[in-house]
This record gives C-alpha cells, sequence and structure tokens, in this order.
C-alpha cells in the first residue's frame, strides 16, 4: 500500500480536505465505470460474446485488429484501470 504523508498546521481541516477530495474521486471514477460498461454492454450485445472472452481472444490475436475490436478491447481495458482506481479508493486510511 502507497503511503502520504501530510504534515499541516491544522492536522483536522487536511483530513477533512482529503476525505472529500477521495470521496469525490470515487463519485467520478464510478460514473465512468457506469458508462464504459454501459459502451461493452452495446458491444457484447452486437457481438453475442461477453468482453472478458472477447478480450483474452484479442490478446491471443484472434479477433482481427478492425476499428472496432480495437475500440472494444480500449474499452475494457479502461474499465479495469478504472476498477483498479476505484479500488485504491474504498478505504484510505487517514492518520491525523
Amino acid at each position: 500500500m502507497a503511503r502520504i504523508i501530510i504534515q499541516p498546521q491544522t492536522a483536522e481541516n487536511v483530513i477533512n480536505l482529503v476525505r472529500s477530495a477521495v470521496e469525490n474521486e470515487r463519485k467520478v471514477i464510478s460514473f465512468g465505470i457506469s458508462k464504459t460498461k454501459k459502451k461493452l454492454v452495446e458491444l457484447e450485445k452486437r457481438s453475442g460474446m461477453d468482453s472478458e472472452s472477447f478480450y483474452k481472444k484479442f490478446n491471443e490475436g484472434k479477433m482481427g485488429d478492425d476499428l472496432q475490436s480495437i475500440r472494444w478491447a480500449g474499452e475494457y481495458e479502461t474499465l479495469l484501470q478504472l476498477q483498479r482506481d476505484y479500488n485504491d479508493l474504498l478505504e484510505p486510511e487517514l492518520c491525523s
């Protein structure tokens, strides 16, 4: 786990500001996850394949390199990164 140390003159205020910033970032990331999942559902419906299976085949070189495949792979990678980012912000430890 990464650790960030901030030593302000008034710890309580900074802790509240950091908590608020983390909560806001989680909301932004959650919105991004929702939008990305909607895009993936559209792509899955068109192809009849779930994104995880598609992505595995794409990385094995079995799905081609047309624009739709590249877009789909990019959306799936975006979802994975957003989920990692969200999980990293789930329970930050703020010490005073």
